[in-house]
């Protein structure tokens, strides 16, 4: 019952935070019976958060152990089904206990319940699938074993993509690869278990890889720039948006001058965009400014404050905490979205509350509440519009800038045409 009502709550959280998070191979995943999920990690436990939601079953994730040393956070845990992994920085003398935990594994899975696994071991966010950890194939193998392999488990590889990580209002792909499932490894087990383990996460790492967006760090704003002038990012293409990684990829290894030239380019073009608070992305998609959309920010705007002191106030507060409390980037986003969210349960009580005592009708304050919040996301997306296109129109109108920012892009898409950066397909 609880693990329904967070789902349901967080996923109107998520739809708030984010523009769109966009699947493939969802329908994939198994509606029933005993399953594993085995997904990336790149940002801390946003990415759980966002797997339950997407995912219609109830799931069961396993989680750092430490985080389960107070009795009454053992029991909170465990009721949103939370199960503590031992690791050797928390203690050799407690990786025995990970028995316990792999029976509680085989009997969740024996009554056909569905387990999500980080099989990366850690959370960092650097755009590549890193080696895999062998956690998952032992407990898919034990299971299978216990029960000479009667019920298959399916093994789901799961990838995801944070378009910007840090950013509201940004977009998320997940990439579903083919599914596999135990029994089909069993002769491989009986022969070498050790060596099934290896077979098994080489095939997941390949299903990982090829629906992960993977860019090396100095290569980041090159795909960037490439993503954004691109039509990947208006249909929010996971496909495409890895076809333009691995080009780099390609350029890299085979032209690594021609990136690097590419790579200056681009970084001026940068240069300028920022000082306007401008990027590709603004740039590409904004086609002026329009009157109508000037009248309707203006007058909107004291019903769009109303809703913003109703409904975002709370997450405000949660983003001001987490810039001053929390320092590693892939928890900045877990921590404001968690935070905001209880804030904001806070804040929808006292309201309604309040509201209480003035008219029986309180009960539909969050009803209210709710389209306000989508009243207040439309307009923020249109206000962030007109102000882009107030910028970009200052840029047209600053002698040379634009020329020169001109020149650079036309100087990308030359460079990106004639070194196959541009995917055909």
């Amino acid at each position: 019952m609880l693990y329904r009502f967070l789902q349901f709550i967080m996923r109107s959280s998520l739809a708030a935070h984010y523009l769109e998070i966009k699947g493939i191979g969802l329908n994939n995943i198994p509606k029933d019976g005993a399953t594993m999920i085995a997904a990336t990690h790149p940002n801390s436990f946003l990415d759980a958060i966002i797997i339950a939601c997407i995912i219609d079953r109830p799931l069961h994730f396993l989680a750092r152990s430490d985080v389960f040393k107070a009795k009454w956070a053992d029991k909170v845990l465990r009721g949103l089904n939370l199960i503590p992994i031992y690791r050797l920085q928390e203690g050799p003398k407690n990786l025995s206990r990970n028995d316990d935990t792999f029976k509680e594994c085989h009997r969740i899975l024996e009554q056909g319940g569905a387990i999500l696994i980080f099989i990366e071991g850690l959370s960092l966010i650097d755009f590549k699938v890193r080696p895999l950890k062998k956690g998952l194939a032992r407990i898919a193998f034990g299971f299978a074993n216990k029960n000479d392999f009667k019920i298959n488990c399916a093994i789901v590889p799961l990838s995801l993509n944070y378009d910007r990580p840090k950013d509201f209002r940004s977009k998320i792909n997940i990439g579903v690869g083919q599914v596999q499932y135990i029994r089909d490894y069993q002769e491989n087990f009986e022969m070498n278990a050790n060596s099934s383990f290896e077979i098994l996460n080489e095939v997941l790492y390949k299903e990982l890889t090829e629906h992960t967006v993977q860019v090396e760090a100095k290569n980041y704003m090159v795909y960037k720039a490439l993503a954004e002038l691109d039509s990947c990012f208006e249909k929010n293409s996971l496909n495409r948006k890895i076809l333009i990684a691995d080009h780099i990829s390609n350029v890299e290894k085979e032209k690594p001058t021609c990136l690097t030239d590419l790579s200056a380019v681009v970084e001026e073009a940068f240069g300028i965009l920022k000082s306007y608070k401008l990027n590709f992305r603004k740039l590409k998609s904004n086609i002026g400014l329009s009157f109508v959309d000037i009248l309707l920010v203006i007058f909107a705007a004291p019903f769009a404050v109303f809703a913003f002191i109703v409904n975002f106030l709370p997450f405000i507060v949660s983003k001001k905490i987490t810039e001053k409390k929390v320092r590693l980037d892939e928890f900045y986003a877990s921590v404001r979205l968690v935070l905001g969210t209880i804030l904001w349960m806070l804040w929808t009580t006292v309201i309604t509350v309040v509201v209480w005592q003035y008219t029986p009708w309180a009960f539909l304050t969050p009803i209210v509440m709710y389209w306000l919040a989508r009243f207040y996301l439309r307009y923020y997306e249109k206000a962030h519009y007109v102000a882009a296109a107030y910028r970009l129109r200052q840029l047209k109108n600053k002698n040379g800038k634009f020329e020169e920012l001109q020149q650079f892009i036309k100087q990308i898409y030359k460079i990106r045409s004639s070194e196959g950066l541009a995917p055909s397909k």
